[in-house]
């Protein structure tokens, strides 16, 4: 009988643990907002078990905050980000809940946003760093990653409006597999709405990564200008198909995942090993840059079984104007690798 209950109570464990949620943070001051303005808090979420987490239900305590997240799973050690926005309609202090609910527990969990509303606030640059004349931006850079064939994933960027007129948030050269919805359509000054962008990935140009400019419109008929672009960059799975041989002889592709290149003035230089530790023959369809600045070469793209290669890597110290993080791109034919992106560090 004791054993019977000893193993019940290890399968609980085992159960309960299945899926862990692990939040960033319980409270969030938000400093001060600028009344009739909105201030937006983030919040990460991480899947610290080991099975997929589901977040299954968010409430507010208010219909002044507006939050938003992924419906999609959380797969283990991974983490996603909810977004809370604060309208700022009264003045003075204030503290609002936010109740998050995920299959890891019946219970919510509850987060404090809080902070103090003022007539005017002169940092906006916290939320929003990114100025267009008198357009703000929470972001100048959007990467889409891990879409598959068929997937429309979508992102926001948050849009505050300081100006004196309406704004009609427009964006203009977007590619055909990028569609925007502007949320509201008008901005009214010293308000903040957000433009959603949606990838259909079936108008992806090729596998691999998907790199383009999109520009932001401070009016109707306005011309493109650089300080104006948006970077976007979206990368394409590849798809796998094989018979029952083929899928017992797969390639595993083993390279580190980050390379430091230090500190230099003209240009740093690196190299790390890319080696098949699988029992099929590893190709390597995809060597691509998310950043300009950044040279790479792979000394062989197709490797037998125990076989290795050099992957090179040198960025330039003139070009110090990098949007996103500095990335390399690898597609291979590893089934359970086939996007390996390596982190590169360079000062």
């Amino acid at each position: 009988m004791r054993k019977y209950f000893t193993l019940l109570a290890a399968l609980c464990m085992m159960t309960a643990s299945a899926q862990k949620a692990k939040f960033s943070t319980t409270e969030l001051d938000l400093g001060e907002v600028e009344w009739h303005t909105s201030a937006m808090a983030n919040i990460k979420l991480t899947n610290t078990g080991h099975k997929p987490l589901y977040i299954t239900n968010v409430e507010t305590d208010c219909g002044c905050t507006v939050v938003s997240w992924s419906h999609a799973a959380i797969a283990p050690n991974e983490t996603t980000t909810i977004t809370a926005t604060y309208d700022a309609e009264t003045l003075g202090y204030f503290g609002r809940y936010i109740s998050v609910t995920t299959n890891a527990d019946t219970e919510p969990v509850e987060i404090l946003i809080f902070g103090r509303v003022l007539t005017e606030v002169h940092d906006i640059a916290r939320d929003f760093p990114i100025q267009i004349d008198d357009i703000y931006l929470s972001a100048d850079n959007v990467e889409f990653d891990d879409i598959n064939l068929g997937d429309n994933p979508s992102q926001i960027i948050y849009v505050l409006n300081k100006g004196k007129q309406n704004y009609m948030p427009e964006l203009m050269h977007l590619p055909k597999y990028l569609t925007m919805n502007a949320q509201p359509e008008i901005l009214r000054p010293g308000r903040m709405g957000k433009i959603a962008l949606t990838i259909d990935s079936r108008q992806l140009p090729s596998m691999g990564l998907n790199q383009t400019s999109i520009y932001v419109a401070r009016y109707p008929g306005d011309k493109v200008r650089k300080a104006a672009e948006i970077g976007i960059s979206a990368t394409l799975l590849p798809q796998f198909e094989g018979n029952a041989v083929q899928l017992q002889q797969q390639p595993v592709a083993d390279i580190p995942t980050f390379i430091d290149l230090g500190n230099g003035k003209k240009k740093m230089k690196g190299s790390l090993t890319l080696e098949n530790k699988g029992t099929g023959v590893l190709h390597v369809s995809k060597l691509q840059v998310y950043n300009p600045g950044i040279t790479v070469s792979l000394s062989k793209s197709v490797l037998a079984p125990g076989e290795k290669a050099t992957l090179r890597v040198s960025v330039s110290g003139a070009n110090d104007k990098f949007k996103g993080r500095r990335r390399i791109l690898l597609i291979t034919d590893d089934p359970n690798n086939s996007k390996i992106t390596i982190d590169v560090n360079a000062q």
